[in-house]
């Protein structure tokens, strides 16, 4: 029952349902419940579409009798020809897809007996494709590391979006299932479910990866593509054959459940969901504000900023010393443009450790000098984090505006120059976020 809230607290606020999805999810009653909505939906919107889009085929229209070889020769030309004339006006009288037409037919079906390729095709194709893409496009790290670790987190996620994005389409396919509709209304569904599907995954790819809109949009825009390659091989590969694909990911998943020494997919995703009930179990404690900084950094991880700053702020209401809360709240505050405010939040920071979280809270309290135009005090501290971290591309970026407003122009473009050839050296698991600096750096030569 709590899984089924999940699926529709997603109408309501996507973006915490995903946490919770990650954090109470899981990934069998998700499978089941893509099943029966597929079911469903299969056999209202899908079965209507198939019957309207139909692409007639010459073999429907032949009528092959056990006879055939002795019946008249003049005889079986006329049937032919009859044969081939309905074919025709069958083909000539049919309705199209609007504006694509048959072009349709190469990347997507209507087949209502294959309700359970949905499952099939989301678990085998679209999530691994959704990983690899990250990895390539928004530098989340190799994609051996990423799909063990996050594979049963992000599947969980997707048949719950897959499940709640058509599920009220599914219903309302019933409810005009028996009434005269014209086929448009069943083809617009159709889309807006796929439509809905996406939006859904837009939230679940910046929860789990934590990952801008604009890397999100563009991986679910190319991701649909791996259930088109899904359809291909389906049509190859039968529903039977699946099973040693279905019996490889099941195990994976269950691996730690099925053997001690097992690592499977679903292990990192078990491991999530334990830690984070532990912290929880943790913040009962009045004293423990290290448990309120954890659940923070998971939460500003998942892009949830509110209950980020709850818990952050309840660990300086325990303990105003609590270095790491005091540092993420002063970014936080940056990030807002409340300089002051992170200002104070470093201070709390440099009174305790100045090579705090390797020396980068320089790099912090430069940045919003910068931002108050501070410039004397932006160029202290980031020197200061430059000598520390010479390697450093943001550092160099700032290093580089500061020196620039002061009008040392040449040195400045100097420092500009080298954030490039780092960014273009740093590795492949790095290089999207030196990339944002990298630009920034080309902008200001």
């Amino acid at each position: 029952m709590d899984n089924l809230k999940l699926i529709f607290r997603l109408y309501l606020n996507p973006a915490a349902a995903m946490s919770d999805i990650m954090d109470k999810g899981s990934w069998l009653v998700a499978a089941g419940v893509v099943l029966v909505v597929s079911i469903a939906f299969f056999g209202t919107i899908n079965m209507k579409l198939e019957s309207a889009y139909h692409v007639p085929n010459a073999a429907e229209f032949r009528h092959v009798e056990r006879d055939d070889d002795s019946e008249d020769p003049d005889a079986a030309i006329k049937k032919n020809e009859r044969s081939a004339a309905a074919y025709r006006e069958a083909m000539a009288n049919r309705q199209v897809i609007p504006v694509l037409g048959d072009r349709f037919f190469q990347f997507f079906y209507f087949e209502p007996g294959k309700f359970y390729q949905p499952l099939l095709l989301l678990s085998v194709f679209y999530v691994p494709a959704a990983i690899l893409l990250m990895c390539l496009i928004g530098g989340v790290g190799s994609f051996g590391l990423v799909l063990r670790r996050d594979y049963g987190t992000l599947a969980a996620c997707t048949l719950n979006s897959w499940a709640a994005a058509h599920l009220p389409f599914a219903i309302a396919g019933a409810f005009l299932f028996s009434q005269a509709v014209d086929p448009v209304v069943y083809l617009a569904m159709w889309a807006a479910s796929g439509l809905l599907f996406g939006v859904f995954m837009v939230f679940a790819l910046r929860t789990v990866f934590g990952s801008s809109y604009g890397h999100a949009i563009v991986v679910v825009a190319v991701a649909w593509l791996a259930l088109s390659l899904g359809m291909y091989v389906s049509r190859f590969v039968g529903p039977w054959l699946f099973s040693p694909f279905l019996i490889f990911f099941v195990v994976m998943y269950l691996g730690g459940f099925l053997s001690g020494e097992a690592r499977g997919l679903g292990n990192a995703f078990r491991r999530k969901q334990n830690l984070k009930r532990f912290l929880h179990n943790a913040t009962v404690n009045p004293k423990d504000a290290d448990a309120h900084v954890q659940l923070g950094i998971i939460y500003l991880q998942r892009r949830q900023e509110a209950k980020a700053l709850e818990h952050l702020n309840k660990a300086i209401e325990i303990d105003p010393d609590e270095i790491d809360a005091q540092y993420e709240l002063g970014k936080l505050a940056r990030a807002k443009g409340e300089l002051q405010g992170a200002l104070d939040h470093f201070a709390v920071v440099l009174e305790q450790n100045d090579k705090h979280a390797l020396s980068e809270i320089w790099r912090e309290v430069g940045a919003t000098y910068l931002a108050a135009n501070m410039l004397t005090e932006a160029r202290d501290a980031l020197e200061k984090f430059v000598d520390r971290r010479s390697g450093d591309v943001e550092g160099l970026y700032y290093l580089g505006k500061a020196l620039k407003a002061q009008g040392e122009t040449v040195k400045a473009s100097e420092l500009f120059a080298e954030a490039i050839q780092l960014a273009k050296a740093s590795p492949d698991y790095h290089r999207n976020r030196t990339r944002h600096w990298s630009k920034l750096a080309q902008k200001e030569i």
